[in-house]
């Protein structure tokens, strides 16, 4: 109890001299570098790796190997955390200590994105910045429609997700499959929740005009020619013409303050015409 005591006190006055951020979430993360406070971060997850000076620090784990011991020896003021993404016993944990901790809501939306920036800007006394980072999103949102009303089409994209060459997912709703209705595209295939593996037949019967992924899945799997060579690729229209778009896949697919950009190139390759 002592040690809790002596612990909850130096919080207190190591709030009075500064924040001390530990994040939870590559989109929490980049948020609170985007509003300019990545220098008070002193500890991120596994996830969190934009952008690249966070990787120099230490790590929280990942999700349920996240100890409420570990945070709190990095001595923090403040755990700003996705909300579900670690035990509720160990945020409790946290805060018994005098941490101050900001759960955030995800969704796979420009709205949740919104809501997620004014959260924490509001938390970090940063509430122009964020309404500027907002409004910048919103430019970039705006200027992808323009691309995709110059266009006149709405291709069908097979959002596909993989670590490696020995499985391959459809992304399906509550995934990055979700940034498409904002690029001007329609899922190639329906009626999948999360991810789901992907079977030759569905890849063929998806009548896919383009075929998207991560970076690192497709060079996972040999690059381009690499995906081409995937059984039932060849039959769709993407194959045909080989449209494979490979993206960043933290930024394509966290919803966070790289969302107008994402969908912005997106919308790019998706309708711009191929010389």
């Amino acid at each position: 109890m002592r040690y809790f005591i002596q612990l909850t006190l130096l919080i207190a006055a190591l709030s009075a001299n500064g924040q001390r951020i530990v994040t939870a979430g590559s989109a929490i993360t980049e948020t609170v570098c985007a509003l300019g406070d990545c220098s008070k971060i002193v500890a991120s997850d596994r996830t969190s790796l934009y952008p690249t000076e966070i990787q120099k620090l230490p790590s929280i784990g990942y999700r349920t190997s996240i100890s409420a011991e570990g945070i709190i020896s990095l001595k923090p003021t403040l755990f700003i955390v996705e909300e579900d993404y670690v035990k509720a016993e160990v945020i409790e944990q946290i805060k018994s200590v005098g941490i101050k901790v900001v759960a955030i809501e995800r969704t796979f939306s420009f709205e949740g994105t919104s809501n997620m920036i004014e959260k924490i800007a509001t938390t970090l006394n940063r509430s122009e910045e964020g309404k500027k980072l907002i409004a910048k999103i919103e430019n970039e949102l705006s200027e992808a429609k323009k691309i995709v009303s110059q266009s006149g089409t709405t291709p069908r994209v097979l959002c596909v997700f993989n670590r490696d060459k020995s499985a391959l997912n459809i992304a399906g709703t509550q995934t990055f499959s979700e940034i498409l209705k904002y690029a001007g595209a329609t899922p190639a295939v329906t009626g999948v929740a999360g991810y789901k593996p992907l079977s030759t037949e569905t890849l063929i019967t998806s009548k896919a005009d383009f075929i998207l992924m991560f970076e690192n899945g497709v060079q996972a799997l040999g690059g381009v020619e690499g995906v081409l060579a995937i059984p039932g690729v060849q039959q769709l229209p993407a194959g045909k013409k080989k449209q494979i778009i490979a993206m960043d896949g933290i930024k394509l697919s966290n919803f966070g303050p790289r969302l107008g950009e994402a969908v912005k190139e997106l919308a790019t390759q998706l309708h711009s015409p191929k010389l």
